[in-house]
């Protein structure tokens, strides 16, 4: 049974397309990069606030897209480490 025991300890499989939120933060500057971190850590600032200030400068995010990575660990949250 040590074939089940590999099964189980195999990293999980990725599946869809990456989340654009963690995919931003992976290619910007690291000030840029903190900068969201920051914001996307503070409750008081909405989610849509965050994506139309990123539409502002180029990036096609959605308010849900900022949300669902807000949930990033949680079973509805994106696949991002938390």
């Amino acid at each position: 049974m040590a074939e089940l025991q590999a099964l189980a300890s195999a990293p999980a499989t990725r599946k869809g397309p990456p989340c654009s939120i963690g995919a931003f933060l992976a290619r910007t500057q690291p000030s840029t990069a903190d900068a969201l971190r920051i914001a996307l850590n503070t409750p008081t600032i909405a989610a849509k606030a965050i994506a139309d200030t990123l539409a502002r400068h180029g990036e096609t995010v959605t308010a849900y897209t900022v949300a669902r990575h807000r949930r990033r660990g949680e079973t509805n949250g994106c696949r991002c480490a938390r």
